[in-house]
């Protein structure tokens, strides 16, 4: 997909909630919403779902709102809660709080040019079809040719990452909307018609993996579109994590939602243990090269958790009785893998 978004869309008529989920980083989340009310878009809604240990981030709110001329103030909804789990967890509540025709997710490590979300919002206008746009991600640069290689060879079908190759691009991209079958949750509008009752799968905890697949893969199931808006800007100022093996969490990652979303059609059965053939393969090279089996027990944790419905998963949650899915429709937490 692409397209030219003319200067003539009146994007005034969408009201836009910005939603932000952060824990104990308080001057993170001041300065997101600084860079929010800078913006050339008015936001009507900013609803903070803070799982911090302390106020900290609400006084910092309240200081960065108070010195911002009345117009550009938008309506404060400010949950402090500390048992809520994650940013999943957090934007769900978010979603059920906010009433505006756009939600707009966005972390507050993420630092959007000026004009990120006006843009956004024209094409939201401009492409009706479209459930979610992301802005372009400039400061991501391109891995090495092996990884590269990698994953043309190994992730096919459903596993297919087809959001990084935009980013590598970055600015500048002739295309300014670039379709797409799965988008990044760190800065996303989303049309509030085509979310409906999709929510985050209840199970992600924490500092989870994969709920962008989650959201994704439900939003095209509604037969909403996806895409990166090549023409809107965003720099994500990477939060450090612990060192760890990567291996585990792909598999569980990618698994999950596989499970989850994705028939299991004999094309998307070949392209899962394509995918975990590659995953194993690089481990493989990976060890050789360490003299280490730490890569390996990393592959062999992941397959453990797809085979045991992820109950030893740090980013999911044990299984639970049946209850609602992402979808809105009522079925079990189970999503057991058969390949």
């Amino acid at each position: 997909m692409s397209s030219i978004v003319p200067r003539e869309v009146d994007v005034a008529r969408l009201t836009v909630a910005a939603i932000i989920p952060t824990k104990n980083r308080a001057s993170l989340l001041a300065g997101i919403v600084e860079r929010l009310l800078a913006q050339t878009a008015t936001i009507d809604e900013l609803v903070i779902v803070d799982q911090s240990d302390t106020d900290d981030g609400r006084i910092a709110v309240r200081r960065v709102l108070e010195a911002a001329p009345a117009s550009r103030r938008p309506a404060l909804d400010h949950v402090w809660d500390r048992a809520i789990n994650g940013a999943a967890a957090a934007r769900n509540v978010a979603f059920d709080r906010a009433h505006s025709d756009v939600l707009l997710c966005v972390d507050d490590d993420m630092e959007p040019a000026p004009d990120a979300i006006e843009r956004l919002l024209q094409h939201l206008a401009a492409e009706p079809q479209l459930a979610a746009v992301t802005p372009v991600i400039t400061n991501y640069e391109a891995p090495a040719l092996t990884h590269r290689l990698v994953s043309q060879i190994f992730f096919r079908g459903p596993f297919h990452d087809d959001r990084q190759p935009v980013y590598w691009r970055g600015a500048g991209q002739r295309e300014r909307l670039v379709d797409v079958g799965m988008l990044g949750a760190g800065m996303i509008a989303i049309q509030r018609s085509a979310l409906a009752h999709i929510r985050f799968d209840p199970r992600y905890r924490g500092a989870s993996l994969g709920e962008d697949l989650d959201l994704s893969w439900a939003l095209r199931a509604r037969g909403g579109k996806l895409a990166i808006a090549t023409d809107a800007h965003v720099i994500h100022r990477k939060a450090p994590r612990p060192a760890s093996r990567h291996e585990e969490a792909m598999l569980t990652s990618w698994g999950f939602v596989y499970a989850k979303h994705q028939p299991k059609t004999l094309a998307n059965r070949l392209a899962f243990a394509w995918f975990v053939t590659g995953v194993a393969t690089t481990a493989a090279v990976a060890a050789l090269r360490a003299r280490s089996l730490t890569p390996l027990r990393s592959v062999r944790a992941g397959l453990f958790n797809i085979r045991h419905d992820y109950s030893r998963c740090s980013f999911l949650t044990p299984p639970t009785a049946p209850t609602v899915d992402a979808t809105g429709a009522p079925g079990s937490r189970r999503h057991n893998l058969v390949v």
